[in-house]
């Protein structure tokens, strides 16, 4: 396994930490994301889906990784961050501007973690 491998293997195994955190504790994931309205019980419903996609996405990196080829799951990953950045900024107007420039960053950095990945395991 070459060094991007094990690099995409490690965000996937990441990626499934923070899924079990959104999926077990989604208020709290909530409450910096979108503040108050992470306590109405719908929005639990879709922050702890938010939780299920992750722990998908990192198994999937991981597991592909290991066999040699994370490329289509480190896409799936970067558009999947994207649009969290692409839903956070459209109702930014809606949230607390704290949460709009966390969620932003996180999210970003993961999209830029994925396609950074992408372009090392395309050399490999």
């Amino acid at each position: 396994m070459g060094p991007a491998n094990g690099l995409s293997a490690a965000y996937g195994i990441a990626r499934v930490g923070f899924g079990i955190f959104a999926s077990c504790a989604p208020q709290s994931l909530g409450r910096t994301w979108v503040g108050e309205d992470s306590e109405s019980p719908g929005a639990g419903v879709i922050l702890r889906a938010l939780g299920f996609r992750d722990i998908a996405l990192g198994a999937g990196t991981t597991q592909a990784a290991l066999a040699g080829d994370p490329r289509g799951w480190l896409a799936v990953s970067m558009l999947s961050d994207l649009g969290d950045v692409a839903a956070t900024l459209i109702g930014r107007d809606r949230i607390e501007s704290r949460g709009v420039v966390i969620t932003s960053t996180v999210a970003g950095a993961g999209a830029l973690a994925a396609g950074l990945l992408l372009l090392a395991s395309e050399s490999e």
